[in-house]
C-alpha cells in the first residue's frame, strides 16, 4: 500500500529520469548523486508495488506501470500548482478587500470623512460595507464576517478588543410643542410621565437608560420601541412621544431641528463609548491598519476625546 506522506521530491526525480531515460542524465539535472536517485527510484518502486522502469540498450525506459504514473504524478503537480495559484489570488484579493460594519448612528454621524480619506490612500481596497445595530456588529466581528466594526462598545468584550474612539453624553429630546419644551432643563420624573420613544431593549442604549431609571426607581408610563436612533429622533419631531439621545445626534444637519428641542437632563449621568471592533487575537491587515489609524488620527472630526485600548 503506498503510503500517503510519499515526498513529492520522488516524483520529480521519478520524472526526470522518465524525461532523460537515465539515471545518470537524471542526477545531473536534479543535481544529486546518481546513487541517491538510484535509491529514490528503489523506494519509489517498492512503494507502488510494481516495476517503473526497464533496462533498454545503455538507457532504460518506462513500464507501462511507469507511464501510467508519469501523467498521474504530472497530474499532480498540475493540481498543486493550480491550487497554490489560487491560494494567491484569494491571498492577494484578501488584501485588497475590507469587510467593515457599522451602527446605523455611526454610519450617518461619524464615518464619511474617515471612509474617504481611507479610500484616497487605499484606492485598491474594496470595502464591502454593512450596517446594523452595535449588537449585530459585534456579533459578526466575534464571528469573523466582518473584518472591524464601528459602533458602540458593548459592556461585555468576550471575543473583542476594543479601541475607543469617542464617549457620547445623552439629552432630552422634545417635540417643540410639548409644554416640557418650555423648560431649561428637565427630570427624570418630568420624562417618565412622557410616552417614551426608545432603543430596543437588547440594546446597550437602552440598558443604560433603563438603568438610569431604575436608579431613581421610576418606570415611564408608555414606552414604543424603534430600531434606530434616528427613527427616534424623527418620531419626536412628529409628536410621538420623548426620548434620550446622543447629544451628538443632533449635529446631523437633517434631523428636525426645527421640531425638535434638545434639554438637559437633572441627573441623568449616563455615557457611551464608541469605537473600532477588532476580533481578539485577530494581527490586523494593513488595509486595516490604515483605516483604524485614519479612524485614530481624525479623532476631533469623530468625536471629543484620546483613543485609547478598552
Amino acid at each position: 500500500m503506498i503510503r500517503y506522506d510519499l515526498d513529492l521530491e520522488y516524483l520529480k526525480t521519478f520524472q526526470a529520469v522518465a524525461d532523460f531515460g537515465s539515471m545518470h542524465r537524471a542526477a545531473e539535472e536534479r543535481h544529486m548523486t546518481q546513487p541517491a536517485v538510484t535509491r529514490q527510484m528503489g523506494i519509489l518502486a517498492r512503494e507502488v508495488g510494481v516495476p517503473l522502469f526497464r533496462r533498454f540498450g545503455r538507457g532504460i525506459r518506462l513500464t507501462a506501470a511507469g507511464e501510467v504514473l508519469l501523467k498521474e504524478s504530472r497530474d499532480i503537480f498540475r493540481h498543486v500548482e493550480e491550487g497554490l495559484g489560487r491560494v494567491r489570488e484569494i491571498g492577494e484579493r484578501d488584501l485588497t478587500r475590507l469587510k467593515l460594519g457599522s451602527s446605523h448612528y455611526v454610519a450617518a454621524n461619524a464615518l464619511v470623512a474617515p471612509v474617504r480619506a481611507f479610500r484616497k490612500e487605499c484606492p485598491e481596497v474594496r470595502i464591502e460595507f454593512l450596517c446594523g445595530s452595535s449588537e449585530a456588529m459585534a456579533d459578526k466581528v466575534r464571528s469573523g464576517d466582518l473584518d472591524l466594526a464601528v459602533a458602540t462598545l458593548p459592556a461585555r468584550s468576550e471575543g473583542l478588543r476594543r479601541i475607543r474612539l469617542w464617549t457620547d453624553t445623552f439629552a432630552a429630546a422634545l417635540s417643540t410643542e410639548t409644554p416640557l419644551a418650555r423648560k431649561e432643563r428637565v427630570t427624570l420624573e418630568e420624562l417618565s410621565g412622557e410616552p417614551m420613544l426608545l432603543p430596543p431593549s437588547r440594546s446597550t442604549t437602552r440598558l443604560l437608560i433603563d438603568r438610569a431609571f431604575r436608579k431613581r426607581r421610576l418606570y415611564p408610563v408608555q414606552v414604543t420601541e424603534l430600531e434606530t436612533l434616528e427613527e427616534i429622533a424623527a418620531a419626536v419631531a412628529m409628536t410621538f412621544g420623548a426620548a434620550i439621545l446622543p447629544v451628538r445626534l443632533f449635529s446631523l444637519p437633517s434631523l428636525h431641528a426645527s421640531h425638535i428641542a434638545v434639554r438637559p437632563i437633572e441627573g441623568f449621568d449616563q455615557t457611551r463609548d464608541l469605537g473600532v471592533l477588532v476580533r481578539k487575537g485577530k494581527t490586523l491587515r494593513p488595509q486595516e491598519r490604515a483605516l483604524v489609524t485614519i479612524l485614530e488620527r481624525m479623532r476631533e472630526e469623530v468625536g471629543a476625546g484620546s483613543p485609547q485600548d478598552a
